[in-house]
C-alpha cells in the first residue's frame, strides 16, 4: 500500500458510545498528535512543489506561546524558497497529521488532524530556538517555518472536533505519557497476548459489550491493544466478522510515564481473583 493510499484510509470506527467523567479535549488530543503523530505533511495549494513528486513534503511541528505553529523542514525543501520568496504576500498553506496504531491490527489509522493557515519564513529562528523545540530531530540542515492558524480540526477514536479554540490550543499540552505509549503497546502485543485476551472477555461480560459483539463469546478470537494515554487502555476485540474496541479506564489519570506500571498493573490485577491469606477464612 502506498503512503498516498494510506492517507486516504478512513478513521478507525468509534467504540460504542460510554459516558466517562475525564477524557482529553480536542485541544488537547490536537497537541498530541501534532507533536507525536505518526506522519505530518504540509502543502501549499496552487504552487508546484518540483512538480509534486509524490505526497507534499514531511515535516515536524511544535507549537509556539502565541498560538502559532513552528514547522521544522529540511533547509533543501521547496516549502523554504516558497516561504522566503513570498514575504508579505498571503501564502495559504494544509497541514495534514495523521496517527498510525504501531503495531498491525484492522483499521490502522487512528486519527487525522487537518489545519490551513499562513505560511511564512521565520527569520529569528536560530539554532537556539531549533534544539529547544526540537533536541530529537534528524541530522541535517534544518528551518524553521511560521504556520498562523486559520483552522484547525481533529477526527480520532475520541470522535471529531471540527473547530479547535485557538486559545484552547495554545493553553493545552500533550498527552503526558505519549512518548512512551508506542514501545508499551508493542510490548503488551509481544508479550502479554493472553492477558489482552482476558481484558477482552472481561469487556464482553458487560452488558454494553455483550450488546455491540452481538456473537456468541467464543468467537473472540484475538485482542490487540489498540492506544495507551493518561486516562487509560484501549483495544481492539477481533473475531472473524466483527471488531469492536473496549477502553479500560485508570483508577487515576498518569501525570507521567513513571506512574504507568502501578496503573497497568491495576488493569490487569483486576481480571483475576484477589488471593486469600493464609489462616482467614
Amino acid at each position: 500500500m502506498s503512503d498516498a493510499e494510506r492517507h486516504r484510509m478512513p478513521v478507525a470506527t468509534r467504540p460504542q458510545p460510554t459516558r466517562r467523567e475525564q477524557e482529553p479535549s480536542g485541544a488537547e488530543r490536537a497537541r498530541t498528535m501534532l507533536e507525536f503523530g505518526s506522519s505530518v505533511v504540509l502543502d501549499v495549494p496552487g504552487i508546484d512543489l518540483l512538480n509534486r513528486p509524490g505526497i507534499p513534503p514531511l515535516v515536524r511541528c511544535a507549537a509556539l506561546p502565541d498560538g502559532a505553529l513552528a514547522v521544522l523542514v529540511e533547509s533543501s525543501s521547496p516549502l523554504c524558497r516558497i516561504a522566503a520568496l513570498s514575504r508579505d504576500e498571503l501564502l495559504t498553506a494544509d497541514l495534514e497529521a495523521v496517527d498510525v496504531a504501531p503495531i498491525a491490527l484492522p483499521h490502522r489509522i487512528r486519527g487525522r488532524l487537518t489545519a490551513q493557515g499562513r505560511l511564512s519564513a521565520l527569520p529569528t529562528a536560530g539554532p537556539e530556538l531549533i534544539d529547544g523545540l526540537f533536541p530529537w530531530r534528524g541530522t541535517g540542515d534544518h528551518t524553521l517555518l511560521r504556520l498562523d492558524l486559520d483552522h484547525l480540526a481533529v477526527e480520532d477514536l475520541w470522535g471529531t472536533e471540527c473547530c479547535i479554540d485557538p486559545a484552547a490550543f495554545v493553553a493545552a499540552a500533550p498527552d503526558p505519557i505519549a512518548a512512551d505509549e508506542a514501545p508499551m503497546l508493542q510490548h503488551l502485543a509481544a508479550s502479554h497476548s493472553g492477558q489482552l485476551y482476558l481484558l477482552g472477555r472481561r469487556a464482553l461480560e458487560h452488558p454494553s459489550g455483550r450488546d455491540a459483539w452481538q456473537e456468541p463469546v467464543h468467537s473472540l478470537s484475538e485482542v490487540r491493544p489498540v492506544s495507551l494515554d493518561r486516562y487509560g487502555l484501549r483495544v481492539r476485540l477481533l473475531s472473524r466478522t466483527r471488531t469492536l474496541d473496549a477502553r479500560f479506564d485508570f483508577d487515576h489519570p498518569v501525570t507521567g510515564s513513571d506512574q504507568l506500571p502501578d496503573a497497568m498493573h491495576r488493569i490487569f490485577g483486576h481480571l483475576y481473583p484477589a488471593r486469600r491469606e493464609p489462616g482467614h477464612d
